[in-house]
């Protein structure tokens, strides 16, 4: 984690939240509320701060990839800007319309350079599981069945049997139907949805290949994914509805299309430009 670009720890953190002890979210509440001053603690004011001992700050450090309080704090140094913890961008009623739409585009931005932090070896291995799948079906509930929904219509005009599934009856028969080579693909912020478990489940004990894309670590959906690929929210709104979740999904369904393309360029192009053109031919 050395010369990570500004914020990038906070990412992390933020990301890793959940996972802390009871010591260690005291401990990151402490850095990301009051980081300016935090440059200057000692290991004993960290301690005597977060209610903690010394020994919970070490382990802190090195969950968070740093070797002790002195690398966290050298890093806490070169951050330059941390607005979004000081809630410049926050949405209130006083807000005019065009300052409400420049804080939207900025936790667009924001959630996408977030999760890109994220990105690890995940998503090589979903991309060449993609590439290698029989047929792939995508599940989502809500709003982010629209993200599926996306993503099915895409592979399917690179000629690739695709599905997206909502109905929880359609969801767990199309599970059962998987078979080892195929892929089950969940979406899901929380990755506590029921019903995005259970045909996940059921879809990996048939053999299938299965990938979630969610938000949360360490969720119930984590315990059935082969391969996990996370996202990054920033939450300024005032109902704390996460309005740019999907963006971050939007932009990972659509790095592993463009991938399978390019990775299939002998089936994939020519199959694309007929779908195109099919559906150029037919429009009213």
């Amino acid at each position: 984690m050395n010369n990570m670009p500004d914020g990038d720890l906070f990412v992390k953190m933020k990301f890793l939240y959940s996972s802390f002890t009871k010591a260690e979210k005291r401990i990151a509440d402490i850095i990301l509320t009051d980081y300016e001053n935090v440059c200057n603690y000692s290991m004993a004011d960290f301690s005597q701060a977060a209610d903690c001992s010394e020994a919970s700050v070490m382990r802190f450090c090195r969950k968070i990839g740093m070797g002790g309080i002195k690398e966290l704090k050298q890093e806490l140094s070169a951050v330059k800007n941390a607005a979004y913890d000081k809630g410049t961008y926050k949405i209130r009623s006083s807000d005019p319309a065009c300052d409400i739409f420049k804080k939207i585009i900025w936790q667009y931005k924001k959630t996408l350079d977030d999760t890109l932090v994220l990105c690890d070896e995940n998503f090589e291995e979903a991309l060449q599981t993609i590439c290698q799948a029989g047929q792939i079906i995508f599940y989502g509930v809500g709003d982010a069945y629209t993200v599926a929904l996306m993503a099915a219509m895409k592979f399917q005009r690179l000629g690739i049997l695709s599905n997206a599934y909502s109905d929880l009856s359609q969801m767990l028969v199309s599970a059962s139907t998987l078979k080892k080579g195929d892929l089950a693909v969940a979406i899901s912020y929380s990755g506590e949805t029921r019903s995005i478990i259970d045909s996940l489940k059921i879809a990996k004990e048939n053999g299938a290949d299965t990938l979630a894309i969610m938000h949360s670590p360490n969720s119930t959906l984590e315990k059935y994914a082969d391969l996990k690929i996370f996202t990054a929210t920033t939450d300024f709104t005032a109902g704390h509805d996460e309005i740019a979740r999907r963006t971050a999904e939007f932009a990972i369904i659509d790095t592993l299309f463009a991938g399978t393309i390019v990775r299939k360029a002998d089936t994939c192009k020519q199959q694309h430009r007929k779908s195109i053109q099919a559906i150029i031919d037919n429009k009213n």
